[in-house]
């Protein structure tokens, strides 16, 4: 069994284990000195964490919620003007220098200054005001699966003691069980659909935009498979255009107030040609059905999508003749400026 496979398998354990104390405390501060917007640093999979929460963030506090690219800071030297605002980074490994660069750079530019982080310590955990331990455990595939879902899981923690949502809280308790049965889901379809492939639309909405984007990048990292995000709004607005002839998409239309127009899609890519791989609870006649185990919540539902899709990428890079764990030319810790 490969680390990647084994480790998604893990993250119900983690979750369901995981002391979320910290974000708590920075929930409580929070309700007594709300930031005037937020703004998020992060790269890779650790931003796709980020783009998740922001989302849930922007909804249920009217909110604004900006992701800024680190590179403003360690290359541009940007002096910022932030006061007021909250900065909220995130990291597996707690070590890439242009995040930590632009926290610093928030935080003298007057931001208040937070950080998601699974490795402690580390220098983006001595950089930022508030730490907020992941605790995932050491990952030792490239490719991050456990700690992506922690990292969310722990951010919404946040989100609901800050918004005091008691029906979200008891979401969470109950998560580790339907990430359980999420990390067990036959996806098996979708191994089999995609095994000879090159190419891949995938495809979500809302909180599933972020976890689209990190399906399709584990698509790259780990099956050399080109797999492309878009939103299920944005596609119909000229990338649809070159779906067809059965070109596969792996659309997920998660139980949630966007499902309905999900599945409209799902009929009019299949209408196209596509070989529409449909991620829900519900069927449409002429796709590939990938159960989706309902998470209890429409903050959560990305969650459970996204460990199953997890387990197939892991179980997909293997029946391609790859090692999930070690993708060529890269690395588990990316150090950019």
């Amino acid at each position: 069994m490969s680390f990647m496979l084994k480790e998604a398998r893990e993250t119900a354990a983690i979750v369901a284990n995981q002391n979320v104390n910290a974000a708590l405390a920075l929930a409580e501060s929070l309700k007594s000195q709300p930031p005037l917007g937020v703004v998020t640093v992060a790269r890779g999979t650790s931003d796709h964490a980020l783009g998740y929460l922001g989302y849930w963030l922007m909804h249920t506090r009217g909110m604004p919620v900006a992701s800024l690219p680190p590179s403003l800071s360690s290359v541009l030297q940007t002096p910022w003007q932030v006061p007021g605002c909250l900065a909220l980074a995130a990291s597996q490994s707690g070590s890439p220098p242009d995040v930590i660069a632009m926290l610093q750079a928030l935080q003298a530019g007057g931001a208040q200054t937070a950080a998601l982080v699974n490795v402690v310590p580390s220098p983006l955990a001595n950089a930022c005001q508030h730490l907020l331990p992941v605790q995932a455990g050491e990952e030792k595939s490239v490719a991050a699966t456990k700690s992506f879902v922690a990292t969310v899981v722990l951010g919404l923690h946040l989100l609901a003691h800050w918004n005091d949502d008691c029906r979200l809280q008891e979401a969470l308790k109950a998560l580790p069980e339907k990430l359980e049965q999420a990390a067990h889901a036959d996806w098996s379809a979708a191994v089999e659909v995609l095994k000879p492939r090159e190419r891949l639309f995938v495809v979500g909405r809302g909180t599933g935009l972020p976890v689209a984007q990190e399906a399709a990048l584990k698509c790259k990292e780990t099956c050399q498979l080109q797999g492309e995000a878009f939103s299920a709004a944005e596609v119909r607005h000229g990338p649809m255009a070159i779906v067809h002839d059965g070109l596969p998409v792996l659309l997920f239309a998660p139980n949630d107030r966007y499902q309905a127009d999900a599945l409209q899609l799902a009929e009019q890519f299949a209408a196209r040609g596509a070989q529409v791989l449909l991620a829900s609870s519900e069927k449409v006649a002429g796709t590939v059905h990938l159960p989706l185990v309902d998470a209890g919540h429409e903050a959560l539902q990305g969650l459970t999508a996204i460990l199953s899709w997890y387990v197939a990428a892991a179980q997909l890079s293997e029946a391609r003749g790859l090692n999930p764990d070690e993708p060529p030319y890269l690395q588990k810790v990316t150090q950019t400026v």
